[in-house]
């Protein structure tokens, strides 16, 4: 099967990126410095994405407590703004079609665009931590604490953090610097994850200054007298209503620490709902454990026209997302006929190499910091997999014995995935459900089949609707209809 797309140059962007972080931002300098037209799609007020959230307005009245690598964010952030890229913030997108259609709401009002290459740059989201009570009030992800922080300058005084990886980390140590008590880090990585990291000894000496940053975190937790509980397995959340404490097991037996507010974090996966609602193929990472789209290396998707980037793309962190941004840019800029494929090839080299050394050093931290099955896969029955809808593990178990055997039927027949979230906080756990039931792969078993929207909408916004088209004429683009046709399926 193949895709006529046709396009009338005046009237469509040369590229549509939806999301301003790293990955974006850095893809929008580079194809806008080249006369292409491009517009850029984001749901927050302005640019940074998670990681340079309000870098260059930040309400805390010590920004520089959040470290350098926020810092540095101003800076592209400042050089984005500077671009002749069009930005569009406040933009929520909600349909993207294999033909380049881009539908949107803004202030209330659905809009739509074309372009002829379009680039997803949707970051990535917390892991899922299904254990007993994770649904409690008071129980929020580490991520949200870190939103928070860098949105509202709000804070939780005498919290409990608890999981592993290198952002869990990051956070503890913010709060810290500003003053903020932690009342303790239950950290969950197991003794023989550090002995399997080691076997990713070239990926360890391949970003030293990461490594010491690293370590410096940890460092800087331990010097501020912060108890930390290590190898903490099987956590339970205590409390009826709302969280009182949290119980674990270790070395030492059964222990337990109450508190009135809990962060959870055992790492990020990428966001899939836009690529998995696009139909791109997607793969099964067993390294990064959880659903990565298929893609080359200029990050193309299984749709030509279509590339992924940043932390959508699987899990690459700020710098790997800025170099994939411009690398995904100089493709679809050789693929428009701005560049040929030798400028593209020698323009992209540095970064290339880079982003190499980094997956290396990636491999590393992936391993020491996986997240062990226990707190991936519930175990009790009373356990809720779907937050949204509510429903435990019992009950998904008693609908698959019913005959649910894949994520679509279980979602059919009990609801779980079908949610305002739309399976974010489920999938990856029924998929691993599933396979530990079925006694197979997860890649056997697959995904939740998503379609548009891909957000709540009313009838408002449906009621009103306008065409957005560039809003200057680019004289190196051709005023000839443009037709592009996609390879066999």
């Amino acid at each position: 099967m193949t895709w006529p797309r046709k396009f009338e140059a005046m009237n469509s962007y040369d590229i549509a990126i939806i999301g301003a972080g790293p990955a974006g931002m850095s893809a929008a300098i580079t194809a806008s410095q080249a006369g292409a037209r491009v517009v850029v799609l984001d749901d927050k007020p302005r640019a940074g994405g998670q990681i340079y959230r309000n870098v260059s307005v930040s309400p805390l009245t010590q920004p520089e407590q959040l470290g350098p690598d926020y810092l540095r964010g101003a800076e592209l952030v400042e050089a984005f703004e500077r671009c002749s890229a069009e930005k569009r913030y406040g933009a929520t997108v909600w349909h993207v079609g294999d033909n380049g259609e881009v539908l949107f709401s803004q202030q209330e009002q659905t809009h739509s665009l074309t372009a002829r290459e379009l680039m997803v740059g949707c970051g990535a989201m917390e892991r899922p931590f299904p254990i007993p009570g994770w649904h409690l009030p008071g129980v929020m992800s580490a991520g949200s604490a870190q939103v928070m922080l860098k949105s509202d300058a709000l804070v939780q005084d005498n919290a409990v953090f608890a999981g592993s990886g290198p952002l869990l980390y990051l956070i503890v140590a913010q709060y810290l610097r500003l003053g903020v008590k932690v009342k303790a880090l239950v950290d969950t990585t197991p003794k023989s994850n550090y002995l399997a990291a080691m076997g990713q000894g070239l990926g360890l000496l391949s970003q030293p200054a990461m490594l010491v940053k690293g370590l410096g975190l940890l460092n800087e937790i331990r010097q501020a007298g912060v108890p930390v509980h290590r190898f903490a397995q099987n956590l339970e959340v205590i409390g009826d209503e709302r969280v009182s404490g949290l119980r674990w097991l270790n070395d030492k037996g059964s222990e337990q620490i109450n508190c009135e507010h809990l962060f959870l974090h055992q790492g990020v996966i990428p966001n899939l709902n836009m690529t998995r609602s696009l139909n791109l193929k997607h793969h099964w990472c067993e390294q990064q454990l959880c659903w990565k789209p298929s893609l080359d290396s200029w990050g193309q998707s299984s749709i030509a026209s279509i590339s992924v980037a940043g932390d959508s793309s699987g899990i690459v962190g700020a710098d790997g997302a800025e170099r994939m941004g411009r690398l995904v840019a100089l493709n679809q800029l050789a693929r428009l006929g701005r560049i040929s494929l030798d400028e593209r090839d020698q323009r992209a080299r540095g970064d290339q190499e880079q982003l190499a050394s980094l997956n290396r050093f990636r491999r590393f931290i992936d391993r020491l910091y996986q997240p062990i099955e226990q707190h991936r896969i519930p175990e009790k029955a009373e356990t809720v997999v779907c937050r949204c809808e509510e429903r435990n593990l019992g009950q998904l178990r008693t609908e698959f014995e019913r005959g649910a055997r894949g994520p679509n039927e279980l979602k059919m027949m009990s609801r779980c995935g079908m949610g305002p979230c739309q399976g974010r906080q489920c999938g990856h756990t029924v998929s691993e459900l599933l396979a530990s039931w079925r006694g197979e792969r997860v890649d056997e078993v697959g995904y939740y089949r998503l379609r548009s929207p891909m957000r709540l909408l009313n009838l408002t916004e449906l009621g009103r609707f306008s065409r957005v088209e560039p809003a200057t004429t680019n004289t190196n683009a051709s005023a000839d209809p443009v037709s592009i046709q996609e390879p066999s399926q």
